[in-house]
Order: C-alpha cells, then structure tokens, then sequence
C-alpha cells in the first residue's frame, strides 16, 4: 500500500508542476514574486520539506486562495505536511471550479483517507475511475479502495461523548406578548414579555457501528437543560433518544431514523414525543446536492388539562446545497401538519416555510453563517371565535472557531432574531437572543 502510495505522490507531483504551469500562465502576469513562492514551494515539495512549504504557502492564502495553482500546491503541501483539515479547504474550493482536475481530486481522496472519512474519500476514488484514467491510476486507488473496504471490516465500534456549555441573554424568554389585556382579561406576568439572562447545559453520547463498508448503525443519547435566570418557571429539559441506519449508494444517501424525547418543564415532565424520518441525499456534483425527508410523529403531554394539545405530527421538505469556493449556501422548503387527537381541540393545524442559509469556511477550522426563515401556520379551528393564523420571521448570524478557547474545543458565538405576527394577539411576539456556546468532544 506505501509503495503505491509513494508511486501515486511523485507521479501526482509531476502533475502538479506541469499543472501549476498550464493554469499558472494568468497569475505569471500578475508578476514574478508569485511564480517565486510557486517554484520555491515545489522545490521544498521535491525535497520532502512538505512542512516548510505549507508554512510558506499559509502566509499568502488569504491573497491567493482562489486561484487554481496555490490551492493545488497548498492541498498538497499541507497533506504532507500533517495538515489534511486545511488540505481538504484548499482542494475542495479546486474541484469545485475543476471537477474534471483528476490530480486535485485525486489528493482530496487522499485528504479525506487520512482524516478516516473513508466515505468520502470512497465517493472520490469512485468519481476517478469513473473518469477512466491510466492503468497506473487505476492500480493505486483499487489499493486505497481495499484499504478501505479492509478498514470498514475491522472497523471496531466508535463511541464519542461531548459537552456543551453556554450562557446569553433572551429579551423575551417565554416567547410571549407584551400585551398585558386580551379580550378584557389582564393576563398573568408569567404570560407576558420578560427578558432574562440564560445558561444551558447539555451532555451526549454517539456510537456508530458500521454493518457493511456502506452502512452503519447510529445511536445518540442527548440530554439538555436550560435555565433563565428571571423565569425559571419556563425551565426546560430535554432527555433525547434516537437510534438510525444510514446507507450510501453511489452518489446517493438513504436514512431512517427513530426517536423519543421526553421533555419536563421546571424539573416535572409535562410532554413526551416521538417520530420516524425517512431522508435521502443525492449529489449531482462536487457542488450540487439535493435531499429531501419526511417525518411522523406524535405530541403527547402527560396532564389530562392540556391533553387538548395532543397531536398527530406529519413533516416534510426538501433541500438544495451548492458548494462554492469555501462556502456552502443551503436553501430549504418545508411543510407539516398537525392531526389533534381530540374532537374539540383547537391545535389541528397545516403550515408551510423556507429557510435560506449560508456559512463561510475559513482557515484554521472557523466558519461564518448568516441563516434566516419565515413560516406560515394555519389553525383549522377557530379561537374564541377569531380565525388564527401566524407568521414566524426568524434571522441569525453567527461565528463558529475550532481549537478555541483550547486545541480540543469549539466555540460558537450567535445572535438570533424572531417575530411572530398573529391574527390573535395573545400568540404575538419578538424575541432577541445573543450566546456563545463551547464544546469539548471525548
């Protein structure tokens, strides 16, 4: 396996050269210091210096990124160097302006097999054989390919725990009115507008066993608690369950997936829920990518009082993603219903939304998002005489940084945005909430 390896790295290198020539010749305009750095790079890559020549690149990718040579030799040169996180940015952005670079993509197979994706490092090998490159080619992937089909048989179960911590503030944490009359009755404070300071806490556990080099077996156990400072009596806690299968075929993902959440409200459970989703993904290209997924469930809460509210869930929706040059932009349509399970409840409801998101990949593991969504749902049933209808705008932005505050953690500072705008009055709101979380994985 080395072997084919070391034949695959000097042969790709000499594609390399010859391709940060070829594609080189609009940046050789741009002036001789940029060939400079290229040719000391490729002399650093010749002499196994992959190290110092990643060092050498790094200093000039908030420039140069973008342009088809650097991302080339800098993806090489931080494979290499140890850095295949950072190798896997430089020729993602490569293959998606070149999906046909079967260098590129043959490195960012490599990219994905040492970080242990063997996935998508599989979906990569399977893309260049499909290309019917040359015999000696075709012989080092078919050895990565049983090495990764010898990987996914041995592969023993892997287990991982995490923990997620976080503080912020909410300027209306009930989600209720501001309005303290509705239809002549003075509404109770625990029915109104209140801002309050939050933290939140929450512990979890994924094991995922693979079945067959295709497929695996998914469990997660999550359990979350939040508590607002001036209005605990809105405390939630969340105790989720859920158990999955996922399959991949091609370029295509089927999954289906269970789940229970028991959820208490002030440390006493008050409702329990649970579901089935179906979700399937297909990739048209490096960059195009459509998934879809439907969803039944049932609301079930435990006081007879407000069993009214039960309901028969179905959901919903599709999804389009592109894959830019360190961006990936997400849109989403979606819809749902809910079937009361009572004659003379009020909560039968159909609704629909969209959602449109963006987040920015940059250097060193952080990522930039901007996400905003509007929704409309509409009650079958009439309350106290009023027809209801509501519309939910949400927005929100935010920052996410790896290896930070500490190499093992992640952290995520957000500012979130929501209005609702309802026909009945009592169900208006709007809500801002500003956090940061951080998590540590085990």
């Amino acid at each position: 396996m080395e072997n084919g390896r070391n034949q695959l790295f000097h042969r790709m290198w000499v594609m390399c050269a010859l391709a940060a020539s070829l594609m080189g010749s609009p940046v050789l305009a741009a002036g001789s210091d940029r060939e400079a750095v290229y040719q000391s790079a490729r002399q650093l890559l010749a002499a196994d210096k992959a190290i110092q020549a990643y060092e050498l690149l790094s200093k000039y990718e908030l420039e140069w990124s973008g342009e088809d040579a650097f991302d080339y030799l800098l993806g090489i040169a931080a494979l290499d160097g140890g850095e295949p996180g950072e190798s896997i940015f430089a020729l993602q952005r490569l293959v998606t302006r070149k999906p046909n670079f079967a260098g590129a993509r043959m490195e960012l197979a490599r990219a994905y097999y040492d970080i242990g994706d063997n996935e998508l490092a599989r979906t990569e090998f399977e893309q260049i054989i499909a290309d019917d490159p040359p015999a000696k080619v075709v012989s080092a992937v078919s050895e990565y390919m049983a090495a990764i089909d010898s990987r996914a048989r041995a592969y023993s179960a892997d287990t991982r725990f995490y923990f997620d911590v976080g503080f912020g503030y909410d300027s209306n944490a009930p989600a209720a009115t501001a309005e303290d009359i509705f239809l002549a009755f003075k509404l109770a404070d625990n029915n109104l507008e209140q801002p309050s300071a939050f933290g939140q806490l929450a512990i979890g556990a994924m094991y995922n066993r693979p079945i067959t080099p295709d497929s695996q077996l998914l469990l997660n156990l999550r359990i979350d608690h939040r508590s607002n400072h001036l209005a605990h009596f809105i405390d939630p806690t969340n105790v989720d369950l859920g158990i999955g299968w996922n399959w991949k075929f091609g370029r295509n993902n089927l999954s289906v997936a269970t789940n229970f959440v028991a959820s208490a409200m002030e440390h006493e459970q008050n409702k329990n829920s649970a579901g089935m989703t179906v979700s399937f993904l297909h990739r048209f290209s490096d960059a195009w990518s459509l998934s879809s997924f439907v969803r039944a469930g049932a609301l079930r809460f435990k006081e007879e009082i407000l069993a009214v509210r039960d309901v028969d869930q179905l959901m919903y929706g599709i999804s389009l993603n592109q894959t830019f040059s360190g961006a990936l932009m997400n849109i989403s349509i979606t819809g749902n219903s809910d079937d009361a399970k009572l004659p003379d409840s009020t909560f039968s409801t159909k609704g629909y939304g969209i959602r449109v998101a963006n987040s920015w990949f940059r250097r060193g593991g952080t990522v930039y998002f901007i996400e905003a969504s509007a929704s409309k749902t509409e009650y079958e049933e009439q309350f106290f005489e009023m027809d209801r209808e509501e519309d939910v705008y949400t927005a929100g932005m935010g920052v996410t940084r790896s290896r930070f505050p500490f190499s093992d953690w992640a952290t995520t500072f957000r500012i979130n945005y929501s209005e609702k705008i309802s026909t009945v009055s009592l169900y208006e709101f709007e809500r801002f909430e500003a956090g940061a979380s951080f998590r540590k994985v085990f």
